[in-house]
């Protein structure tokens, strides 16, 4: 459990690639030199030059914080902030989060603005919270980890923008066309203290964010409040109970779907066929060595969020 803090700050060490968010990278450590120098705080720049570079600015700005008692901010979209995060669980460091990424679900779920300048006056104001991870094979995760037509719908969404471009209509629409095509079945053994049984299933899905998976309208978003994560397995399906699903799923109204299983869980073990999954984590590939050990980790990370929302 990570030791909370709202001292004020002193120190804003940033890590940011300046090619990032369509632009709003490259002004970023402007914007955050200027409202430090009006808070009267010292501002450290741990600029991303090239892809290679994230984790070692991350260890780098890490060390640096924990000697000056500053806070790390990070600024990218979902797999940037999860690769920050991974230095930072565990750690009494305050973590700031500036999300220029596409759809943004770690900052949205928390309240943290979309507005990079909203988000910077949050990380020298905002107070302290310690955040839910999952984790999986001694990955972390912020949003969710997935296996079979997730995945390759990630992968293929990969391949496709990185032509037509990165935004959420491209997004969308990739996604689609890799749920129409489909995945072959998955033949697995899934135990945890409340399951224990072998399936087949194009999908395992593995939910730790609660905007998302009401976005989903998945009736499992009351895992969140327990602190545990929310799996969800897909059913063999034809191509048309998958357009079904697609349906069901703009309709927001996937939880009556019988094509889907749920459950919530506190640790779950999956063993697959193959020796070597292709895991994907907040839309960022992994290859990892099965069985995959799934566990949630409460109030591990310190995250730097709104203050509460006053009520009337």
């Amino acid at each position: 459990m990570t030791k909370i803090s709202n001292e004020p700050v002193h120190t804003l060490h940033l890590i940011a690639n300046p090619k990032s968010g369509k632009g709003l990278g490259a002004a970023l450590p402007d914007l955050a030199r200027r409202l430090c120098q009006e808070r009267g705080v010292k501002f450290i720049l741990h600029e991303i030059s090239e892809p290679g570079s994230l984790d070692e600015k991350g260890e780098t700005a890490l060390k640096q914080a924990t000697k000056d008692g500053g806070i790390v901010v990070a600024a990218g979209g979902d797999g940037t902030i999860r690769s920050v995060a991974a230095k930072l669980r565990g750690q009494d460091v305050r973590f700031g989060v500036i999300p220029i990424g596409t759809f943004n679900f770690f900052a949205r779920n928390h309240r943290i603005p979309e507005d990079p300048e909203a988000a910077l006056q949050i990380a020298l104001d905002g107070r302290s919270k310690a955040v839910r991870l999952g984790e999986i094979n001694g990955h972390i995760f912020l949003i969710n980890a997935s296996l079979g037509l997730y995945a390759k719908a990630i992968r293929d969404r990969e391949h496709r923008t990185s032509r037509w471009g990165r935004n959420r209509i491209i997004v969308i629409i990739s996604t689609i066309i890799s749920l129409i095509e489909g995945h072959r079945s998955l033949k697995v053994d899934l135990v945890s203290d409340t399951v224990a049984k072998s399936i087949a299933t194009p999908m395992i899905f593995i939910g730790n964010n609660a905007l998302q998976l009401r976005n989903l309208s998945l009736d499992v978003a009351h895992c969140m409040k327990k602190d545990l994560l929310a799996v969800v397995t897909m059913k063999p399906l034809t191509t048309w109970g998958t357009l079904k699903l697609i349906f069901m799923g703009m309709a927001r109204s996937l939880e009556k779907q019988e094509g889907l299983d749920s459950f919530c869980v506190e640790t779950l073990t999956i063993k697959t066929r193959k020796k070597t999954q292709v895991v994907a984590l907040d839309g960022e590939m992994f290859k990892m060595n099965s069985p995959l050990v799934v566990t949630a980790q409460p109030e591990i990370l310190n995250l730097i969020v709104p203050p509460p929302e006053e009520t009337a």
